[in-house]
């Protein structure tokens, strides 16, 4: 049987189609191959979802800390993996970013089956849509910031103690008539250095001290800052017509002062409060 001229044409437009949309495809594939690959290579976890919460596709970080393959995760949700607390808290989520195509980011507790306890992430969440412009799931992606949340959670914690020893400042304690001790304890910084000798001016103008004892037995280091309160203070108080005993020098904090040269011309030096007191009350004007 005879093709006329016509239908060959025809066949082989087919062919060229054929031949042009085959390679189309094939080009999808390998660029979906490439950003599968990609993905399973970043130390992040990505999930797809369709519109019921159920598994699409989800990487290799993610799969392995569920502790299974692609296959044995597909059409699976949060309910066959995490506690159900959790589940309806990652569940409400999808949920939300797919019922409003609106995206949701925060850091959230995370606990994998896979792993012993509960860590924290950072997730993002988006919908995904259709060619349409429909939504037909989400897509999340999320990192462990647990040692960021554990680094931040230690400055809070050190800012609250600073804060605290701000507050407690140094305390100015009425010994007896007309003697005053102020015990230094931590590490004394300019703020609390200057909040020491205001307080201490004070105290001393207030109630007509004629000696004050500064205690540095719990003072943890020494340095210029607690050589420059010791120096400014004994000249304010000579001042004010009251004199500064310093009491509870370690040997190591005397071995310092020497090597900064501290001039702490005026200021009675004893080892112990006990020695300061008795060296006060037996000089009292």
């Amino acid at each position: 049987m005879i093709r006329s001229e016509e239908t060959l044409d025809e066949s082989g437009e087919d062919h060229a189609l054929v031949r042009t949309l085959e390679a189309k495809v094939r080009a999808l594939e390998d660029e979906l191959r490439f950003f599968r690959a990609l993905a399973d290579e970043l130390p992040l976890s990505l999930y797809h979802k369709d519109r019921e919460g159920r598994c699409v596709w989800a990487n290799a970080a993610l799969l392995e800390s569920v502790g299974t393959g692609l296959e044995g995760a597909l059409g699976k949700t949060v309910f066959d993996y995490y506690p159900r607390e959790l589940a309806e808290k990652y569940d409400a989520d999808d949920r939300r970013v797919v019922e409003t195509g609106e995206t949701w980011q925060g850091v959230e507790e995370h606990q994998a089956p896979a792993t012993e306890g509960s860590r924290y992430v950072e997730v993002k969440k988006v919908p995904v849509r259709d060619a349409e412009g429909a939504i037909s799931g989400s897509m999340g992606i999320y990192w462990d910031v647990t040692g960021v949340r554990r680094a931040e959670r230690l400055e809070e914690e050190r800012r609250a103690q600073a804060i605290t020893l701000r507050e407690l400042g140094a305390p100015l304690l009425p010994l007896a008539d007309r003697v005053l001790a102020m015990p230094l304890i931590g590490r004394i910084d300019g703020a609390r250095a200057a909040q020491a000798l205001d307080s201490l001016l004070h105290g001393v103008s207030e109630r007509q001290a004629a000696v004050v004892l500064l205690d540095v037995t719990g003072v943890t280091m020494i340095d210029h800052e607690v050589v420059r309160l010791l120096v400014d203070a004994a000249g304010a108080v000579r001042l004010l017509g009251a004199r500064v005993v310093l009491t509870g020098v370690k040997a190591a904090m005397a071995q310092a002062m020497i090597e900064m040269d501290a001039r702490l011309d005026g200021i009675v030096t004893l080892s112990t409060m006990q020695a300061g007191v008795a060296w006060a009350l037996a000089r009292r004007g």
